[in-house]
């Protein structure tokens, strides 16, 4: 069995300590029932991945195509200033991760959601004190 791949959306790209812009909403499905779940915040230059970074979030069970949706606030990303890495993962029932990050050669732009938008695990939230 493959792991499950996810669709999501997302407010916003940018997390800050300014009211209106200290929080992201996150909604996301899967293809196939989840084990886990997790969303995680690496600092750039770290390494990420599945089990690496803060921990932002997580779920349990979840059906295939059922919508959980989440908060991601600044206060989460523990190092302060700087570009950091959100990243989404989904264990599948037969244990397997879809780390996909790790198959994309150097250089490459990556995969896209539906919507033309970078998955989330390539993306990166800029917190800045003062936006």
């Amino acid at each position: 069995m493959a792991a499950p791949e996810i669709t999501f959306s997302c407010s916003g790209q940018r997390l800050s300590g300014v009211t209106g812009f200290d929080r992201i909403v996150v909604t996301f499905q899967s293809d196939l029932p989840c084990r886990a779940v997790e969303c995680r915040a690496t600092r750039q230059g770290e390494a990420y991945g599945v089990g690496r970074g803060a921990l932002v979030a997580s779920f349990s069970a979840t059906p295939a195509g059922t919508p959980r949706t989440f908060e991601l606030y600044d206060t989460f990303l523990c190092q302060g200033d700087g570009t950091y890495r959100i990243s989404l993962f989904a264990q599948g029932e037969d244990g397997s991760w879809n780390d996909n990050h790790l198959y994309l050669p150097a250089g490459e732009a990556g995969y896209l959601t539906a919507e033309g938008s970078a998955y989330l695990c390539m993306r990166e939230a800029r917190y800045d004190a003062g936006v």
